[in-house]
């Protein structure tokens, strides 16, 4: 695990020789020249060790060490000391009479090593494993008190997955990783009493949003008797803050909000946009991710935000309240049926349960779900003629339907699926496995749909007349996307795939990579495809793709020079 170091020395040429000794060795270090510079930083930054190069006998470095060990007594703190301060002084000088010096590799291999071996339980469990228990029960309980709010539910739980790839992706510490997950789990605690705000329709009024910001200190305050050992309060507190200084309660600007609630500031924003609100409409995950790009180095982050996308199209964006597959569960079980809904909601489902499925007819007709999940009724003939009404009828004789039964039994499971059922579900088995077997019937429907629809792929589709390929380029290029161009124009074919925004291959005709890049540029009618989470394993451009494009435009430029100028095509008279 990399270590993050805070160096407080008073002379800059002594901060700045052990910041790049530190750094060399490819640790990190941040420079603070007065004490106050290094509790501020201890309450801001991961840090894990503070080295403090002083006099010896210093009484000023001796409380800042205390200090720093009762507040923070996880970290560690080293003192560098001057030779000439500490010639003769036995409590510094143990090994020996005389003078002895550390070189700068042994001293770099000091000041990395870990502080201790990962400590164990008496019962051998390891404390990784003990905090991913405490992450996963905060998680459920969290769950389970959003699951009857249908603005809220889940939410929690996608942004906590979000926050901490986030976080792996930055590659901090494991404690700050851990602190940013609970943090973000809890991060409105501070709502409670406030559901009468969220529950109405329209624009919050003056005094409304005074309550409202108030949920951040609120959650502060309830927690902070809680001996954490990690900066939880201080990430509630300030997850709403703005990297632009304009942010609540307490105004502060960029590096000066904790480095979670900045992370927690990008995710928070982008898992309500997915939602719906009373007061406005959720947004598509392709225009929440152009809101976090719009908002960089205003709202948040710029650097948090970069990451936050790369993490997106690496793992694949979670789904708007629009996009997520639609499921109806018919269980009058009421225990089994809200951990079934928690558990289909944290896999980025819409779900809405219903009594029985005969009383919702009307409303499965109006608005058909991707798929439905209805228990076996005791009278089991009841069940199987409303599964023939519903294949009867035209509106929803596709629509995917699993069975629902106690436990498995061979007889009834052969019976259901010869009624032409896409499943039978055991409510006894593993949640794990029960949610994957849904997540099966959702992927096995979407596959059967792409091919009725001839194998084409899902995309942006739009007119080169309407936004051409230059445009095209940068957007991909500034957004850090990763995704397949297709292009079709006057019988001509092209592709063009981009890796984080960089170009990597283009094909068109017997043309490929710059050369085929350069001949699409110049197509300025037909239609675009923009498929975004594509790769290609081939690589056939290589540099800057925004060069590419200034080269290619320069190409064009003066081709068209040449084919409008007086006399081209002419031959020369002597």
């Amino acid at each position: 695990m990399r270590r993050h170091y805070l160096i407080l020395a008073e002379k800059d040429e002594i901060r700045s020789s052990l910041g790049v000794l530190l750094r060399s060795g490819g640790l990190s270090a941040v420079l603070a020249a007065s004490a106050s510079d290094v509790l501020q930083a201890l309450r801001t930054s991961p840090v894990d060790t503070v080295v403090i190069a002083t006099a010896e006998g210093d009484p000023a470095a001796d409380r800042l060490r205390a200090r720093i060990l009762t507040e923070h007594p996880d970290c560690r703190v080293i003192s560098l000391t001057r030779v000439d301060t500490v010639r003769g002084r036995s409590s510094s000088l143990r090994f020996g009479i005389g003078e002895y010096l550390l070189g700068e590799e042994e001293l770099l291999a000091l000041l990395a090593a870990p502080a201790g071996p990962v400590r164990l339980h008496p019962d051998g469990v390891t404390e990784d494993k003990g905090l991913r228990s405490l992450i996963g029960l905060v998680d459920v309980l969290v769950g389970l008190l959003e699951l009857g709010d249908r603005h809220f539910a889940s939410s929690s739980h996608r942004a906590m997955q979000i926050a901490r790839a986030t976080a792996e992706e930055m590659k901090l510490p494991e404690d700050l990783i851990v602190e940013i997950a609970l943090a973000t789990l809890v991060r409105d605690i501070g709502k409670y009493g406030l559901e009468d705000i969220y529950a109405e329709a329209g624009g919050l009024s003056d005094a409304q949003a005074t309550r409202m910001r108030e949920h951040v200190i609120a959650g502060t305050r309830l927690i902070e008797h809680i001996d954490f050992p990690w900066k939880i309060p201080a990430i509630i507190r300030h997850h709403h803050e703005r990297y632009d200084g304009f942010g609540y309660p307490d105004g502060l600007k960029g590096p000066e909000i904790p480095l979670g609630a900045r992370i927690l500031a990008v995710v928070d924003a982008f898992v309500a946009m997915l939602s719906d609100r009373p007061h406005r409409a959720c947004l598509s995950t392709d225009e929440a991710l152009d809101e976090l790009e719009l908002q960089a180095g205003q709202q948040f982050d710029p650097e948090v935000v970069e990451i936050f996308l790369r993490v997106i199209v690496a793992r694949g964006a979670p789904l708007s309240a629009i996009e997520r597959p639609k499921i109806v569960v018919a269980d009058r079980d009421a225990e089994f049926a809200g951990i079934l809904k928690m558990r289909l909601q944290n896999d980025g489902m819409e779900v809405r349960m219903v009594a029985n499925l005969q009383d919702t007819l009307l409303s499965l007709l109006e608005s058909p779900p991707n798929l439905i999940l209805a228990q076996v009724e005791e009278n089991e003939e009841t069940s199987f003629e409303f599964l023939q009404a519903i294949r009867g009828d035209e509106t929803l004789a596709h629509v995917p339907f699993a069975f629902l039964v106690p436990q498995f039994d061979l007889g009834l499971s052969v019976r259901v699926l010869s009624q032409g059922v896409d499943e039978c579900l055991s409510k006894a088995e593993d949640m794990d496995l029960l949610v994957a077997r849904v997540r099966n019937i959702l992927a096995r429907e979407s596959r059967r749909h792409a091919k009725a629809d001839g194998g084409r792929r899902r995309g942006i589709t739009g007119q080169i007349e309407n936004l051409n390929l230059p445009e095209i380029v940068q957007i991909l290029k500034l957004g850090l996307k990763t995704a397949c161009v297709s292009l079709t124009s006057v019988e001509r074919t092209g592709t063009i795939w981009f890796d984080g925004g960089t170009a990597v291959h283009a094909q068109t005709g017997d043309l490929a990579g710059a050369d085929a890049f350069f001949a699409m540029l110049s197509w300025t009618a037909g239609e675009f495809t923009i498929e975004h989470g594509l790769r290609t394993s081939e690589f056939t451009i290589e540099g800057d793709t925004m060069l590419l494009l200034m080269d290619g435009l320069r190409v064009l430029d003066e081709s068209s020079v040449e084919a409008t100028s007086p006399g081209a095509g002419e031959p020369v008279s002597a």
